[in-house]
C-alpha cells in the first residue's frame, strides 16, 4: 500500500504538465469545495430559521398539550393535573381553556383567540412574560379580569394599559334574543411575540374568566406542560400514550406545528439534493482527469505490469489519486464553511430587516450529524468517480502499452 500511495501522490502533485490534467485537477478540487461550502452554507442558514421559529414556537406554547379525545373538554382536570405530574414529572402544568372571540374598544373591533390560563400558565409553560413590551400578567384584576394581549391588538385597537375591554362571544347569547354574551376586561399586558400572527391574534385571561365566557362550567379545554429539555416531550409523549389515561389525547409542540416544521425539513433535504449536484458535477471532472491521466501514464502502466504489479495495485494508485482531489477540495470546502459560520455566529456580520423578518440578524446553524453526511456523500462520490478509470487503467495490457506508447 505505501508503494501505491507513493506514486499516486507523484502523479497528482508532479510539476510536470501532462495535456491538460493540471487544469482539470483544479477544477475538480474547486468544485469539491465550492459544493461543500454551499451546503455547509445553505444547511446552516436552513438550520439557524429552523432553530430561531422553534424557539419562537417554544416560547408561547407548551411543550405537551393534553386534550379530550372527543373534544369536548375535561371536566376532572384538577385530579388529571395531579395525575398527570406524578407521571410525567413537568417543571410547571397548568390548565386551558381555547376559543375565538371578538374584542371591541369604542367603534374599533378585532376578531381574537381567547386563551385562559393561569400565571403559572404565562410564566413558566409558554414564558409569554419574557416578551412583555408593557405592563404585567396580572389575569385577575381587583373586581374585573385582567387581559393580555398582541402589541398588533393593541395598536388597532388603539388601547393602554389600564383601559378596559369588552370582548363577545358570538356564539353565545345571554338570553334567546338578546346579542351575544359579553364580558368586560381591562388591560394589564402588552407582548410582542414578532412571530407568525401571534401579535394579531392571541389575548390571554385568567382561566377562571375563559371558562364563564364560553360557558364551560368547571370543564377546560386542556392542560399543558413543559419541561427542562423540549427533547424530553418526545419521550415523555409515548409514555403518556401508553399509560392507559382514558379520553385524552396527547400533543406535542412539533404535532402542532408539523405543517410548518415538517415544510422547513423538506427545504433543507432539497437544498441537499439540489446543490450536491454540485458536487457531482466535480466528481464527473475526476473522473474525465484520470481517464487522461491513464492516457498519459499507459506506457508507466505497462512497465508497472510488466516488473509483477497486480492489477489490484494499478487500480489503487488511480483511485488514490483520484481521492486526493476529493480529500482537499472537501477538505477546503469544509473548512471554508465551518469558518464563516463561526464568524456569523461570533460576529453577525450579515444583518437583517427587522420589519420583513422577526429577527435582525441571519441565523446559522449546522448540526454535527448534517456536517458528517455532507462529508460522508461527498466523499463517497468522489470514490465513485475513481472506480471507471482505475478500472480501465488495470485491464491494460502491459506489452501493449509499452509497445504503443
Amino acid at each position: 500500500m505505501a508503494g501505491e500511495f507513493f506514486i499516486a501522490k507523484k502523479y497528482f502533485f508532479s510539476k510536470k504538465k501532462v495535456g491538460l490534467i493540471s487544469a482539470t485537477a483544479f477544477i475538480s478540487i474547486s468544485g469539491f469545495a465550492i459544493g461543500v461550502w454551499a451546503l455547509i452554507i445553505a444547511l446552516s442558514v436552513l438550520g439557524g430559521f429552523e432553530r430561531e421559529v422553534r424557539d419562537k414556537i417554544l416560547s408561547f406554547d407548551s411543550h405537551i398539550k393534553i386534550e379530550s379525545s372527543l373534544g369536548e373538554g375535561i371536566s376532572d382536570w384538577e385530579e388529571l393535573e395531579t395525575e398527570l405530574s406524578g407521571l410525567a414529572n413537568p417543571i410547571a402544568i397548568a390548565p386551558y381553556v381555547m376559543g375565538k372571540a371578538i374584542i371591541l374598544k369604542d367603534e374599533k373591533q378585532s376578531v381574537v383567540v381567547l386563551k385562559g390560563t393561569n400565571e403559572t400558565g404565562l410564566s413558566e409553560v409558554s414564558k409569554l412574560s419574557s416578551s412583555l413590551i408593557e405592563g404585567n400578567i396580572e389575569l385577575e384584576h381587583k373586581d374585573i379580569g385582567g387581559i393580555v394581549v398582541g402589541r398588533n391588538i393593541a395598536e388597532r385597537l388603539l388601547v393602554g394599559i389600564g383601559d378596559t375591554v369588552v370582548v363577545l362571544n358570538p356564539l353565545i347569547a345571554s338570553s334567546p334574543f338578546s346579542v351575544p354574551y359579553s364580558t368586560r376586561f381591562v388591560v394589564t399586558g402588552i407582548f410582542s411575540a414578532n412571530i407568525f400572527n401571534y401579535d394579531d391574534v392571541y389575548t390571554y385571561v385568567h382561566y377562571k374568566y375563559a371558562q364563564k365566557f364560553r360557558r364551560m362550567a368547571d370543564k377546560v379545554t386542556g392542560i399543558e406542560m413543559s419541561f427542562e429539555d423540549f427533547n424530553e416531550s418526545f419521550q415523555t409523549a409515548e409514555l403518556l400514550r401508553e399509560s392507559g389515561l382514558d379520553g385524552i389525547k396527547v400533543l406535542t409542540w412539533f404535532d402542532i406545528h408539523r405543517d410548518l416544521l415538517g415544510a422547513m425539513k423538506l427545504e433543507k433535504l432539497g437544498a441537499f439534493v439540489v446543490l450536491s449536484l454540485i458536487i457531482l458535477v466535480a466528481a464527473f471532472n475526476v473522473v474525465s482527469s484520470l481517464v487522461m491521466m491513464v492516457m498519459e501514464k499507459r506506457r508507466e502502466i505497462g512497465i508497472l505490469k510488466a516488473i509483477g504489479a497486480k492489477d489490484r495495485s494499478v487500480a489503487k494508485i488511480f483511485i488514490l489519486s483520484g481521492m486526493f482531489s476529493g480529500i482537499i477540495g472537501i477538505s477546503l470546502g469544509a473548512v471554508s464553511g465551518l469558518l464563516i459560520i463561526w464568524i456569523q455566529k461570533s460576529y453577525g456580520l450579515v444583518k437583517l430587516p427587522s420589519d420583513i423578518y422577526f429577527i435582525d440578524v441571519l441565523p446559522v446553524e449546522l448540526d454535527a450529524f448534517e456536517l458528517l453526511a455532507v462529508i460522508l456523500v461527498s466523499l463517497t462520490l468522489a470514490f465513485l468517480a475513481t472506480l471507471y478509470p482505475a478500472l480501465k487503467a488495470a485491464d491494460l495490457q502491459p506489452v501493449e502499452s509499452i509497445r504503443n506508447d
